[in-house]
């Protein structure tokens, strides 16, 4: 009897502890609502799944543009190697895409260079990934005229083995 005493006096405990737990103040707590930079027109987050994608870029007058890639094409140039893929576009007069894709499966370390005509040298050193990385570089220096940018660099897998990415360049003329 004394047992069974014991036993219910912590399952009462616990129910009130649980209570007190979800009767907690929520003044504090994070916002449920979308970030303020997420534009108005951006699409709905899609309530059935954890992650949406919303494709955006920030044009040279600092506006963010969201584009749907199904319908509107950012042109951008790829070359295919032996190893794996290479792209580079223009988001804009100031921004650089670039991505590297690997034939290879698993950790694989990427390390290369964006060059421009215009004397823009941007490291990419060290990066490590698993099938694909990518990145943005902002504050690209441009002049009238056409602008090149030429991605190039080297994939080292897990066992050391190095493969020369293929070289590819994107020009913006304005």
């Amino acid at each position: 009897m004394k047992k069974a005493l014991c036993v219910l006096l912590s399952v009462v405990k616990l129910l009130s502890m649980s209570v007190t737990a979800f009767a907690a103040d929520t003044k504090g707590a994070p916002s449920q609502t979308l970030p303020s930079w997420l534009p108005d027109d951006a699409p709905a987050p899609d309530p059935n799944s954890e992650i949406s994608i919303v494709h955006f870029y920030i044009n040279e007058d600092g506006e963010t543009i969201v584009y749907d890639p199904e319908t509107e094409v950012i042109p951008y140039s790829t070359a295919y190697g032996d190893a794996g893929t290479a792209a580079i576009y223009w988001v804009n007069r100031s921004q650089i895409y670039w991505g590297i894709t690997s034939y290879t499966k698993g950790l694989m370390t990427f390390a290369g260079d964006v060059t421009t005509n215009r004397g823009g040298f941007y490291l990419l050193g060290d990066i490590e990934f698993d099938g694909s990385a990518s990145g943005n570089i902002m504050g690209v220096t441009t002049k009238r005229g056409t602008n090149t940018a030429t991605l190039s660099g080297f994939m080292i897998d897990a066992k050391g083995v190095s493969f020369t990415a293929p070289d590819v360049s994107s020009s913006l003329t304005y």
